[in-house]
């Protein structure tokens, strides 16, 4: 009997993580009516009608119950792009007032969801777009991006009863100081990098320095603390040339030729399965911005995309998890050691923090038969399939053959 641990949570290929920026107490007011119209919110309307959290619950999320989100938050007054804006934005901490914190607490605590940290304001606005300074290319030290961390965690906390485990640089940008900041300020977690470039033809590639494409879409640590670095892998508009309305020659063909195109677009999801790399789809919350342009990725302008990459991966062996969920599996896989005393007895050896957590095992043997495990305190777990997911203990599990 050959038994290992498994890569993934349950064997899976491939984690899905489904990761939506921008979240914040904040409203475009994109054609200056006055009135909320789709696409405007950020978050700042709750779950209300017209909301951009009710559009992603009815329109995205509804049909895929299974997904789950990590949602990334600016914390504080989110800055707008422009120092005088084309369009109002209003704009509160998280935690301004009691219905704000019931809504990104009652987020938190769901247990399809996560909020995680996207710094304060996001940065500091500009007299033109490209000249919009993200957050943590501000930061002129170490000490300066700790304190202002720090501040950031405050307001988290005060609004989702919980400190953020996790959190991603605004816009990919950092500085020699940032990845500092998040080691020292207690993260477990972090996206630094938008690696896409490798899977995406002509696309801009803010990987770091990693161009094995096999390491590149894994997760890899950083800093003393060892902190996880989640990649963001997937454009949640991979699909949309395949449904944007185009009158063109070009536009044309595409529709003439939409399942090749579509088949061709997911080889990019394929090649993460094949590799047992994770599957990260980045979003934003809203299209919305102050300078009239279109943020994208956004869930409106992408929902049919986001719609073919979930009905694509239905059948597929991925596990749906949010950052936190990943950053816990693979630090318990990466803390456990399996040992094996003989070929049906083993240990699983670990430190005390680890204790009682649940890891996934694979079991390979010639026959074909029925197995289960016997654990240290003496119950039973079926491992019939082949992947059982067992708690982490002190003492010898036994492999029996025929089950219980």
């Amino acid at each position: 009997m050959h038994v290992e641990i498994c890569k993934w949570y349950e064997g899976a290929h491939s984690p899905v993580l489904f990761m939506i920026d921008d979240l914040a107490n904040t409203w475009v007011d994109s054609n200056d009516n006055g009135l909320l119209d789709w696409g405007e919110d950020w978050g700042y309307f709750k779950n209300e009608a017209n909301s951009s959290f009710r559009f992603l619950t009815e329109n995205i999320l509804e049909h895929f119950p299974a997904v789950k989100v990590t949602f990334f938050v600016p914390v504080g007054v989110r800055t707008g792009i422009l120092e005088t804006p084309l369009f109002p934005i209003k704009s509160l901490p998280m935690n301004s007032d009691e219905e704000s914190k019931r809504f990104f607490r009652f987020i938190h605590q769901h247990p399809n969801f996560e909020l995680a940290y996207h710094g304060t304001t996001h940065g500091k606005a500009g007299r033109y777009a490209q000249d919009f300074v993200q957050e943590w290319s501000m930061f002129q030290s170490t000490e300066e991006a700790i304190c202002r961390v720090q501040e950031g965690i405050e307001i988290f906390q005060d609004a989702a009863g919980a400190r953020p485990r996790g959190g991603k640089y605004c816009g990919y940008t950092s500085n020699e100081y940032s990845d500092e900041s998040i080691d020292q300020t207690g993260f477990s977690w972090w996206c630094r990098y938008w690696n896409r470039g490798m899977l995406e033809s002509g696309a801009e590639d803010i990987c770091g320095q990693d161009s094995n494409p096999l390491t590149n879409f894994d997760v890899k640590r950083f800093g003393t603390r060892h902190v996880i670095d989640i990649p963001s892998t997937l454009n949640g508009a991979l699909l949309n040339g395949a449904y944007r309305k185009d009158r063109s020659v070009k536009g044309m063909l595409k529709k003439v030729l939409r399942k090749a195109f579509i088949r061709w677009k997911l080889h990019q999801i394929d090649e993460l399965l094949k590799h047992r790399l994770v599957i990260s789809i980045q979003e934003h919350i809203a299209p919305s911005r102050d300078d009239g342009k279109r943020q994208s990725p956004n869930i409106f302008d992408d929902c049919k995309s986001l719609h073919g990459i979930f009905r694509y991966l239905a059948d597929k062996k991925v596990w749906y998890c949010t950052g936190s969920e990943l950053a816990d599996y693979v630090n318990l896989r990466d803390h456990v050691t399996l040992v094996m005393k003989d070929t049906n007895r083993f240990e699983l050896e670990h430190e005390t923090p680890y204790r009682n957590q649940v890891i996934s095992l694979a079991l390979r043997d010639h026959d074909q038969g029925s197995y289960s495990i016997k654990l240290p305190n003496q119950g039973h777990v079926d491992a019939s399939g082949g992947i059982v997911n067992l708690p982490v203990m002190k003492g010898e599990y036994f492999i029996i053959k025929g089950g219980g």
